[in-house]
Order: C-alpha cells, then sequence, then structure tokens
C-alpha cells in the first residue's frame, strides 16, 4: 500500500512515520516543503535523523516530494499531480499551522487551501482507498456544554484563527465525497507518556515553564475549566490505525474528555512539581500583566465544556490520565533544559526500554 503523507516533519506526522515504517509495510511519499525534490529529501533525512536510528529498517520505504500548500496545485504541474496521484491508496493529512495569532489571510492559506489542494490531488488518486484528515477538538468553539463527535459547524464561537480555519477545512473534507474519509480531532497534544519525548515545547508547556518561572503569581482563569491534553503516542496510535487499519468513516475525538483535569488540578499537579504554592484564580481583568503574558492560550483555561469521546473509545482509543505521566513530561523537559539540549526520538526511546 501506498500513503501519501503531509507534516511528516511535524511533531504527530512523524510520529505517525516511525510507525507507518516500523508497523507496516506501507510506501510513504511524504510531501515536504522545499525548493525541489532534492531539498525535500534532505529535510526528510534531518527529521528521520531523529526519529529513526542510523540504518534503521523501513527508512527506504519513503521518499520526498517538494509541493507548497499555500501554492495553486501544490506548486505541481497537472502531469506531476496526475503522476504523484497514480499509486496513491491513502492519503493522511497532517500539515498545518498551530499558530493561534496568524492573521486570518494567512492561516486560510495554509489551513484551508492547502486542505483543498490535497483534496483536489487526492480526488486524481484512481486507486484512493482512504483519507484521513487531522484536525483539532477544539473546532467545538467557545460554547458550554459536550462537544460530540457527530457535531460540525453548530454556530460556534472560535477562539483564534487557528480554529476558524480548521473548522472550515473540516467542511471541505466532509463535503469532498471521498472514499473512507475520518476526521481525527486531537485536543493538546503533548510529550510521549512512556518518555516524555517532544521535539517542541509550546502550548501548555510554555504556562508549566512560565510557572515554574514564578511569572504566574495569579491564574486568570476558570479554576473548574478543563485543560483537555492527550499525549502523542495515543494520538499517533489512533492515526495509524486509521491509516492502515479498517476503514473507518466519520469524526473520532481522541481526548481525556471526562477525565481532564480542571485547571485548578492542572496547577496544583504543576505546584507540586515545583514545591511552589498553588496559585490564586481571579476573574479575566483582574491580572491584566498576566493574561498578556499568557497571550493567546489563556482562553484555554477557560473551556466551559467537555469533550464526548464514545467513538473513539469504542475504537479502542483512550488517552491515559495526565496524572500518571505528568512526571514523565517533566523530566523530560527538565533533562532537555526545556528543549535547549534536545535529543533525538530514538536514543529517548531506547533508554526508556532498558529502563522497562
Amino acid at each position: 500500500m501506498t500513503t501519501l503523507l503531509t507534516g511528516a516533519t511535524g511533531f504527530l506526522g512523524g510520529e505517525l512515520l516511525v510507525r507507518l515504517l516500523q508497523e507496516t509495510d506501507h510506501d510513504v511519499v511524504a510531501l515536504i516543503r522545499a525548493r525541489d525534490d532534492a531539498a525535500a529529501q534532505e529535510r526528510l533525512d534531518e527529521t528521520l535523523s531523529v526519529l529513526l536510528p542510523p540504518g534503521a529498517a523501513g527508512r527506504g520505504r519513503v521518499r520526498a516530494v517538494a509541493a507548497h500548500l499555500d501554492r495553486p496545485g501544490l506548486g505541481l504541474r497537472v502531469k506531476e499531480r496526475n503522476a504523484l496521484a497514480r499509486d496513491v491508496e491513502a492519503v493522511v493529512h497532517c500539515a498545518a499551522s498551530v499558530q493561534f495569532t496568524l492573521p486570518l489571510e494567512e492561516a486560510l492559506r495554509i489551513n484551508l487551501d492547502g486542505t483543498r489542494e490535497i483534496l483536489d490531488l487526492a480526488g486524481r488518486a484512481p486507486r484512493l482507498e482512504r483519507f484521513v484528515h487531522v484536525s483539532t477538538a477544539y473546532v467545538a468553539g467557545d460554547r458550554p456544554g459536550v462537544y460530540r463527535e457527530d457535531e460540525g459547524n453548530v454556530g460556534q464561537a472560535c477562539r483564534n484563527t487557528y480554529e476558524q480555519t480548521k473548522l472550515a477545512a473540516e467542511l471541505h473534507v466532509e463535503s469532498a465525497g471521498l472514499p473512507n474519509t475520518s476526521i481525527l480531532r486531537p485536543s493538546i497534544v503533548v510529550g510521549d507518556s512512556g518518555t516524555g519525548w517532544t521535539p517542541a515545547f509550546n502550548v501548555i508547556y510554555w504556562p508549566l515553564q512560565a510557572f515554574a518561572r514564578g511569572l504566574f503569581p495569579v491564574v486568570p482563569g476558570d479554576p473548574d475549566a478543563r485543560i483537555d491534553i492527550v499525549p502523542v503516542d495515543t494520538v499517533a496510535d489512533a492515526l495509524l490505525a486509521l491509516t492502515a487499519g479498517d476503514p473507518h468513516r466519520g469524526t473520532v475525538h481522541v481526548v481525556a474528555g471526562d477525565q481532564a483535569p480542571t485547571a485548578r488540578e492542572l496547577a496544583t499537579m504543576a505546584a507540586e512539581a515545583f514545591g511552589a504554592a498553588v496559585p490564586t484564580f481571579v476573574a479575566p481583568g483582574e491580572a491584566p500583566d498576566v493574561e498578556q503574558r499568557a497571550g493567546a492560550f489563556l482562553p484555554y483555561f477557560r473551556v466551559r465544556g467537555v469533550f464526548d469521546a464514545a467513538r473513539g473509545h469504542r475504537l479502542g482509543f483512550r488517552a491515559p490520565k495526565l496524572e500518571d505521566y505528568f512526571p514523565t513530561l517533566l523530566d523530560y523537559a527538565r533533562a532537555t533544559r526545556w528543549g535547549k539540549r534536545g535529543q533525538p526520538r530514538w536514543q529517548v526511546q531506547d533508554r526508556g526500554l532498558a529502563a522497562a
């Protein structure tokens, strides 16, 4: 089977790539932003050197193709696109900008127009068996209640351009009419639950690091808000199942759901880990300097709902409780000085296996 993958140089896409090479016999075509195929292959090789040990089996089953999600036709000629699509049987679209503060026009160009271009490419694949799109559970928007997997655009208010453009992209995926289309919606993705490994310390890591440095004496959020966090291994395992397992149609949440900690519980875990006092929660506007430091992530400390994951659970996609692997995440963060001394994934995995 030949799988076309976008986002292979990213966190989740890289984790899926490792699984495709180690746990399946798929050939993989990775679309990578680069000036030409040689430069794309160089970027891919750099990524593989971090993900897999030298000489690892399966590396010869992946090749890179230069492409640009933000250009018409992916920056390829029609003949090139048709040739690329000829043998593809599965398409997995992981690539996206996950920045919360991108101007809307730029976010649309990457997250919406890029998805349209991938859908067009998939539509040219005569042997296509499935299309898997990675979205976010937070397309549910800023509203109270239970966020269900079968809900799409229900008029919700988005917190940022990331959510807005990912929701728009979902609507295009659903209306494309491709075979066995599935949409994976993870919540906040953090490092591996067994090793803590992550190539980037962003999203939830930044508030934790700021808390460790005493920059958050108070938290301008709702202490009862749910902070839904899942480890990358749970999300990547689910993505592999959708890509290489039995075909699935529809939208699936990979979330902590009703096991997600509240903001107060997360703050307590962090306080205990850093030997600090549990911070006080204050209402919006009472700590403007802290709100300014928190920036675009602050609304996620005020989430008013809970994600339902019934469909994901039926498929076997269950995340561990954060409290069970939170120390592992922090151990890796400290060991790498919050990313300043990053380590190859394969070395960290080998040490974890040896310890086990």
